[in-house]
């Protein structure tokens, strides 16, 4: 039986020629192949106060420094995630503060964010999960009410999502994206930062290369220079970008096949007992990198799938599960939500033949 993957990554015949053009061009780190990726993303998203990094973790961890966050201090978060949303926190010493979610969407709201807010609180960190986009606005209302905070969106799901006809990613304080290998398009290992600051662009530029901003070096021996903030070795690479460079072409395609994928799922699930949806915004472009159905009895419907050829499983698991974090909380939701999560493949290399039989065999498992 031929297994059907519920993640794989896509790769294009031309990515072989660019990779060869960069390997033997003589440069390998960041450098020509690197900033034109930037300018083909940038160009895509909307947004010119782009920087690539080397993981949608170190955007991360850059988007929280900047934002003020360190010893003392908390973000409040969602523990279900990918660990390398959480984790930035415990690097730059602060605490994390966890909050519920709808259980309608899996993400966080203004309601669950709210009361968590103290002075200590200098982000809040927010996930569009699966492509989803939060409701940012009502996230957006808290900072214009509680000031010195910022909105850090981890969009490692969401390239290309859209918020009411806008691209997550074209507005926001920081938007981190994720170009790892089983994202919409890769790079092996990278991510990039979308600011809507010009200053926190030209802070996070310099982050992400040991405090040091690479274009403005102009031949001057800046390791003479004083270098008054620390940084990272966060920066991508010219063989990455190369990877990146193959498939930013055929983005357009590889979103549209999984947005039709994800919405006829929508459509045959929707009446069938046993089997529930996340609650999407019409108005938005969901990217769909992964379908979640919520299920009572999670194993049996995952056993069932598996023994059929049907990978499947739960994205993340929640991290306020892990010891590293040290807190723990009453999550009410969370609790009922991650008992019942299961994500099955939607991606661009399910055509429809395949996805009538993942329907089948998922309705037949929770009958």
């Amino acid at each position: 039986m031929k297994k059907i993957p519920l993640f794989k990554t896509f790769m294009p015949s031309e990515a072989k020629n660019l990779i060869n053009e960069t390997l033997y061009s003589g440069y390998l780190a960041e450098g020509e192949m690197a900033e034109k990726f930037r300018l083909k993303i940038s160009k895509f998203i909307g947004n010119s106060n782009c920087v690539l990094t080397n993981s949608c973790t170190t955007a991360i961890t850059i988007s929280m420094k900047i934002s003020g966050v360190g010893p003392g201090t908390e973000v409040i978060t969602t523990p279900l995630t990918c660990i390398a949303g959480n984790q930035p926190i415990l690097t730059l010493g602060a605490t994390p503060v966890w909050a519920d979610v709808s259980r309608e969407t899996g993400m966080l709201t203004s309601e669950t964010i709210e009361p968590l807010i103290t002075k200590k609180t200098r982000a809040i960190y927010i996930l569009h999960k699966e492509g989803s986009p939060a409701d940012i606005e009502e996230i957006y209302r808290l900072k214009k009410k509680y000031k010195n905070i910022k909105i850090i969106e981890d969009a490692a799901h969401a390239f290309g999502a859209k918020r009411k006809k806008k691209k997550i990613g074209s507005f926001g304080d920081f938007v981190c994206f994720s170009f790892q290998a089983i994202k919409h398009i890769t790079t092996g290992d990278g991510g990039a930062i979308f600011c809507s600051d010009k200053k926190d662009y030209k802070i996070a530029k310099k982050l992400k290369w040991f405090g040091v901003d690479r274009d403005d070096r102009n031949n001057r021996e800046v390791w003479r220079e004083d270098i008054p903030e620390w940084g990272f070795k966060g920066n991508i690479n010219d063989i990455a970008s190369s990877i990146g460079l193959s498939q930013i072409k055929y983005i357009n395609w590889i979103l549209e096949r999984c947005y039709k994928n994800g919405i006829r799922y929508d459509e045959k699930f929707k009446n069938i007992k046993g089997i529930k949806t996340l609650v999407r915004n019409k108005s938005d472009y969901q990217t769909f990198w992964g379908y979640t159905i919520l299920v009572e009895n999670r194993e049996k419907v995952s056993d069932y799938l598996t023994k059929n050829g049907i990978q499947n499983g739960q994205i993340h698991v929640r991290n306020d599960l892990y010891s590293m974090f040290k807190t723990r909380t009453n999550l009410p939701n969370v609790d009922w939500f991650d008992k019942r999560e299961l994500a099955i493949p939607t991606g661009w290399w399910v055509d429809k033949k395949t996805q009538n039989y993942i329907i089948e065999k998922v309705i037949e498992a929770v009958s």
